[in-house]
């Protein structure tokens, strides 16, 4: 999954600085609003793509004394930056060309050749944003597949916010490519900047709210989010397999990182179960969650005979990096 999230970044960040420079060779030429709008746009993706690429690369930093659990959580705080970038420097840029343009009220006469290279980026732009959105989705069909979700269940639920990122950015970016043409398009055809300004406002206000989203659900797992209900499930399933346990008393589950996710519970077995039995339950319950639910990263297990008895036996088992 971390190679294919690596994929999906890099060809994102290849297709987004190719057509920032593009996109703002020639809103200086033409003077749109839109233009500039979308090609702050694609510097902001452009940027994006690089701390999404730190979080990859640095969510498979190994556990050490100072962060016992590991760094997956990276890839949450990388994914959040980037959330507030789009809004910083996308949105917040594409209202300020669009205010500029509106309170400006000026006409600007584009020759021929002018709108041609104009309409001919956009259209370029369309090209390889369609390409790095289908890189996009076909990691995202991929990742569902293997949890057995529909596509829009992985958007909401999946903590892979680095692919999930880049397919959000790509969907904006293909929307704001259409506002940005119509907006041009309507202003040659009426013969005023109103309706270049209106796209380059409405481009804002999708990057904010695909800001908004992303930076909501990046903030919910790094809070600590649960895992997945489906995860949460597997586990249960794969605890009440074993009929030396009578009941699970409690269970807590934190999503890690989008790979990796920590368990600790409570759970009930036989009154007449040894202390060697129920370490050994513990490594076998520890066995079948590798092979069952392969995201269960670590474990820590309290065990206790019965409610009346006093006496509990308590056994600590992290599974550790695998």
């Amino acid at each position: 999954m971390a190679e294919e999230s690596k994929g999906t970044v890099l060809a994102a960040m290849a297709a987004n600085l190719a057509i920032a420079v593009g996109k703002l060779f020639a809103g200086l030429l033409t003077g749109s609003a839109a233009l500039l709008a979308e090609a702050g746009h694609s510097t902001a993706d452009t940027v994006n793509q690089v701390f999404l690429l730190l979080g990859v690369n640095l969510s498979d930093t190994r556990p050490d004394e100072r962060h016992p659990h590991g760094y997956g959580k990276e890839g949450f705080f990388w994914s959040f930056l980037a959330a507030i970038f789009i809004f910083v420097a996308g949105a917040a840029f594409s209202w300020f060309e669009g205010i500029r343009t509106l309170v400006a009220d000026e006409n600007h006469h584009r020759s021929g050749a002018e709108l041609a290279l104009a309409f001919g980026v956009l259209g370029g732009a369309a090209l390889f944003e369609s390409i790095s959105f289908m890189i996009a989705v076909r990691g995202i069909v991929a990742g569902a597949r293997r949890r057995g979700w529909s596509f829009s269940q992985y958007l909401r639920r999946s903590p892979d916010l680095t692919t999930k990122t880049v397919f959000w950015e790509d969907s904006a970016a293909l929307t704001g490519l259409a506002l940005a043409a119509l907006g041009l398009g309507l202003s040659e055809l009426a013969g005023d900047e109103l309706w270049d300004g209106v796209a380059s406002l409405a481009i804002g206000c999708v990057l904010a709210g695909v800001a908004l989203m992303l930076g909501l659900q990046a903030r919910n797992l790094l809070l600590g989010a649960a895992a997945p209900q489906e995860t949460q499930d597997a586990i249960v399933d794969t605890i009440h397999s074993f009929p030396e346990v009578d009941a699970i008393v409690r269970l807590l589950t934190m999503q890690l990182g989008s790979r990796s996710v920590l368990v600790t519970g409570e759970l009930e077995v036989h009154r007449n179960m040894t202390t060697d039995a129920i370490e050994g339950l513990i490594r076998r319950i520890d066995g079948r969650l590798e092979e069952r639910v392969p995201e269960v990263r670590e474990t820590f297990w309290e065990l206790r005979r019965c409610p009346d008895e006093s006496h509990v036996a308590e056994g600590a088992g992290p599974q550790g990096e695998r």
